[in-house]
């Protein structure tokens, strides 16, 4: 969705902007990327302009965001007035329609090249969506499976920052990743052995295994 130059500044903020340039003193009349603030403000606002249809409809995550379907495929029945047209992608359609409306009357704009419309899956922000629920993307198990022992300790907090991003996925991670955490404390030398090395491809196997993730619901 619309980026953070769609965002203008309040007057009083501007000054705060300030820069040096050959052409003599410019400053920013737009909310720039990699302020401080600026991913809390542009949360904030697309939560706010979508706050009707969050959770239920839609989800975002600063500038991406997705629309969900239905909860039911029903079965793949269609509707009795039109049998070309299956039920669920029906009110898939009603649902894009109004998130798409809200989007234009907030004044937003869409990526043509990155929109995904009625699509069977979806890759955000390394998590695949889908109506089965939701698992890592092949993206991610890739480097985390082709991530090399790692020789110090630099390595190892690379490692386990890539894996506590999937942590969802990864039953008790807190304790699977516990002997290699260790290493990432000061006071603890680097003493990499045999057990190290298997726990690392414990960990890495465990990210292999695809495991996927459905919501529960309530309502059934």
């Amino acid at each position: 969705m619309g980026g953070y130059d769609e965002r203008e500044l309040d007057v009083t903020t501007r000054p705060l902007t300030t820069f040096e340039t050959p052409l003599g003193r410019m400053k920013l009349t737009r909310l720039p990327q990699g302020a401080t603030n600026s991913v809390a403000v542009y949360q904030a606002q697309m939560t706010w302009i979508l706050q009707e249809e969050i959770p239920e409809s839609v989800g975002t995550f600063i500038d991406d965001g997705g629309i969900k379907g239905p909860r039911s495929l029903y079965n793949q029945e269609t509707l009795p007035e039109n049998p070309s047209i299956r039920r669920f992608i029906w009110e898939y359609a009603i649902t894009l329609e109004r998130i798409l409306f809200r989007i234009e009357e907030a004044g937003l704009t869409i990526s043509g090249s990155k929109f995904a419309c009625c699509v069977p899956a979806l890759d955000i922000v390394g998590h695949v969506v889908s109506f089965k629920g939701r698992k890592i993307s092949k993206q991610k198990i890739n480097k985390i499976q082709n991530w090399p022992t790692p020789l110090n300790k630099k390595e190892i907090r690379g490692f386990l920052g890539l894996c506590a991003y999937v942590r969802m996925f990864i039953e008790n991670f807190s304790q699977v990743a516990s002997p290699l955490r260790r290493f990432t404390r000061e006071d603890i030398d680097w003493d990499w052995d045999q057990k190290c090395e298997e726990d690392f491809h414990k960990l890495r196997r465990i990210v292999g295994e695809e495991i996927t993730l459905k919501k529960l619901d309530y309502d059934k």
